[in-house]
């Protein structure tokens, strides 16, 4: 996050979030700051076509939500904006075009679901001990972590601080 490029990627498709425009592109967010445009987190609410290759299935109760970079969505109806890439432009996947999962379905990005367990948190996340008990910070999302079949896996709590 934070990451400032000159341009925005040029196939980018344009994602307006509660009057806000962002720019989606390879399962990252933009926004324009001046004469440049800055990686941001997923807004809840935005609609894609498609989400990052990388993404992780993982589900709270049999709800699939698709898990990439503290980001979650969820498949839905809504309509999502299509790049515009024209038909004789054929795409190589590299680090300007990293691969995504294109299928007949749309991606809403959700608020982290309290209960949902992930593999992996993002390198960024802040270790707070709170009334004795470790949890793992993101970009406001707090997770405990558990060890299940020899692997550390987070699992989504609620904010430890707003109770009591």
């Amino acid at each position: 996050m934070g990451v400032a490029i000159l341009t925005r990627p040029r196939y980018a498709t344009t994602v307006v979030v509660t009057g806000t425009t962002y720019y989606y592109w390879g399962g990252v967010y933009y926004v324009s700051s001046g004469t440049r445009y800055v990686v941001v987190t997923p807004p809840p609410r935005s609609v894609v076509y498609a989400v990052p290759a990388y993404t992780t299935v993982v589900y709270v109760g049999t709800t699939p939500y698709y898990y990439s970079g503290n980001a979650y969505y969820v498949v839905t109806d809504e309509p999502a904006p299509q790049p515009d890439i024209p038909e004789y432009v054929v795409l190589q996947e590299s680090e300007e075009n990293p691969p995504m999962i294109e299928d007949e379905h749309n991606y809403e990005v959700v608020e982290p679901p309290v209960g949902v367990t992930v593999p992996y948190l993002p390198e960024e996340a802040e270790v707070k001990n709170i009334l004795g008990k470790t949890y793992f910070v993101y970009d406001g999302t707090y997770h405990r972590a558990f060890v299940s079949d020899g692997d550390t896996i987070y699992q989504v709590v609620e904010d430890p601080t707003l109770s009591g």
